[in-house]
């Protein structure tokens, strides 16, 4: 799941929270919510597909580089 977006506020740069808390019940009904700035915002329809049921962009494959090769 790619990480979230950082806050759109000119003077802020933290990261946003998926916040379900203070929305509807509905399942896919969530808003963007920053800590630092205390406010809330729609996420655009990309970040809804993307943290609705994951990315759906390609996983790029990550090995340890320590594993040995069998």
């Amino acid at each position: 799941m790619p990480l979230p977006p950082t806050c759109p506020t000119p003077d802020c740069d933290d990261r946003l929270w998926k916040d379900t808390a203070h929305t509807s019940t509905d399942w896919d009904n969530w808003r963007w919510w920053c800590c630092r700035c205390r406010k809330q915002w729609y996420p655009t329809a990309e970040q809804l597909q993307d943290f609705r049921h994951g990315t759906s962009r390609p996983a790029t494959a990550q090995r340890d580089p320590r594993a040995g090769r069998r």
